[in-house]
């Protein structure tokens, strides 16, 4: 059983987009019983506009989030985890640190809407996909009981979660 706020973080690339995002939605869906941070392997030099403009829409405040690198989770004042979500496929077991507090990986793999080439149109077509992605996972992950959470079966039901999810009209 958790004694404190459930600590998560999210990891993708560049810290950019997807974990970004992910850490202001659970940070706002989970406000009190969850403390989200999101970093990448590679960070980006400032994330990216079109997850900005997400951001705005739901009137997040942003002045908090800059892509940060994953050594800061290694360091001896890191956070003590309990999960970390893996968002992209290119992240390296071995280049991961020795997170405090043992968590549990689980792997949310999701398309990198920075990869989309075309229109602006297309390319925020693709982080709308994201965004219905992410709110729907987050909102169910923010709903879960700590009791649940702390148990056996909750890294396969993480892992498995949003596997079909209904793309919404953005």
């Amino acid at each position: 059983m958790f004694h404190r706020p459930i600590h998560v973080l999210f990891l993708a690339e560049r810290n950019s987009s997807r974990s970004i995002l992910a850490e202001a939605l659970l940070n706002r869906l989970g406000a009190g019983r969850f403390e989200a941070y999101s970093a990448g392997v590679t960070p980006a030099v400032a994330i990216s506009p079109y997850a900005i403009a997400l951001l705005h829409r739901i009137n997040y405040n942003i002045q908090t989030l800059v892509p940060k690198g994953i050594e800061a989770f290694g360091a001896p004042d890191a956070p003590e985890l309990d999960f970390v979500f893996r968002l992209s496929h290119h992240l390296p077991q071995g280049r991961l640190p020795q997170f405090k507090g043992n968590p549990r990986l689980i792997d949310w793999f999701l398309p990198d809407p920075e990869d989309v080439m075309g229109s602006p149109a297309m390319i925020a077509t693709a982080y709308a996909d994201l965004f219905g992605a992410l709110c729907s996972r987050i909102e169910t992950l923010s709903q879960m009981s700590p009791t649940f959470l702390a148990g056996e079966a909750a890294p396969d039901r993480l892992e498995r979660m949003g596997e079909a999810y209904i793309r919404l009209a953005a």
